[in-house]
């Protein structure tokens, strides 16, 4: 399962191209340690445009078929095969996302694997035509020390500026025009990972893009890390119990994010929770959160609700499958306006 998963994010959005380009780069030279300069060696490459139509015919034939291949086996293995079963696998079990919404995300979600190929098509094509990047190909043309250190500055700078950019998305203009259409799928399925309006799929694209025109990155590392990056977001948005390994201390579960989906404005985080800790974002089990709450992740506080309201969020809060956390009990649950535990 988790290699499937793997594959399928390596060749989804793209990213395999550029991949390609730089492995064939270090292959044709770029090793040699004394080649310090950021001048490649130019590739075969005619004309860009020529060049970025291969590159993305490739990206949308290899991308569409992962996409239809890994999101319908999961589709076919837990929502088909596991139907009656929901209590065992499912973050929210007593709910499916209707029908009609199912086919809404697949079609959002072919139009954001075509965006973020197309711009990941034209990243391996600048790459492959010699354009310019802080991507090296040797591991002796920087100190070791970088080489280790760069992991967890690429991994944390596109962790917390993707939180940014997606908390900005929950404002009220932004939410309403673009990202309101992620939000239409309340139980998330593994077809809804690309499901997100273009104008907003494009900015967290070139946000991860970002630091190889910053500063020096071994393209082993960004690579590896975009690899991660991809296989955590079908992850999230399967809506399905998955949690994260005992390694992974930084990593939420897939509840966190199916969460964000349930009660909208709350757990913005991707690939790290800190975020929202720090950033007061985080989901308490004092307040109530809802499309119609504050956006920037403060929820109302439960004091305020009046008992149906109260009543409200107690049932929905038991919609949550206690197994699907860590701890495996729901740490959210209230009790009732009588007392009694629900």
């Amino acid at each position: 399962m988790i290699v499937l998963a793997l594959i399928a994010a390596a060749f989804m959005n793209g990213d395999w191209l550029a991949v390609m380009a730089h492995t064939q780069m270090y292959f044709d030279g770029g090793h040699q340690p004394a080649q310090l300069s950021h001048h490649r060696p130019r590739l075969s490459c005619s004309s860009f445009f020529d060049e970025f139509k291969v590159q993305l015919f490739w990206a949308m034939v290899v991308g569409y078929g992962i996409y239809f291949g890994f999101c319908g086996y999961l589709e076919w293995k837990y929502y088909v095969k596991g139907r009656g079963k929901e209590a065992q696998w499912k973050c929210q079990p007593n709910r499916h996302l209707p029908r009609h919404l199912v086919w809404d995300q697949i079609k959002w979600g072919c139009i954001g694997l075509m965006v973020t190929n197309a711009v990941s098509a034209a990243v391996a094509t600048h790459v492959s035509c010699g354009g310019y990047s802080k991507v090296y190909t040797g591991f002796g043309q920087y100190p070791w020390w970088w080489w280790i250190l760069q992991w967890p500055v690429i991994f944390f700078q596109q962790d917390y500026v993707t939180y940014w950019i997606h908390r900005s998305f929950h404002s009220k203009f932004l939410f309403k025009h673009f990202h309101s259409i992620h939000h239409r799928y309340f139980q998330p399925t593994p077809w809804s990972v690309t499901a997100i309006h273009p104008l907003e799929l494009t900015t967290v694209q070139l946000a991860m893009v970002l630091p190889i025109f910053i500063y020096p990155v071994h393209w082993f590392p960004f690579y590896g890390l975009a690899l991660y990056t991809y296989y955590h977001g079908i992850v999230q948005h399967s809506g399905i119990a998955f949690k994260a390994q005992w390694w992974q201390p930084w990593q939420p579960d897939c509840m966190f994010h199916d969460n964000h989906h349930q009660y909208c404005h709350v757990n913005y985080g991707f690939n790290c929770s800190i975020w929202d800790k720090i950033h007061g974002s985080m989901r308490k089990i004092d307040r109530c959160y809802s499309e119609h709450t504050d956006s920037w992740g403060s929820g109302r506080p439960l004091a305020d609700l009046s008992s149906k309201e109260r009543h409200r969020e107690i049932q929905e809060r038991i919609t949550e499958n206690p197994m699907a956390y860590r701890e495996q009990f729901n740490p959210y649950l209230l009790k009732d306006v009588d007392g009694d535990v629900e």
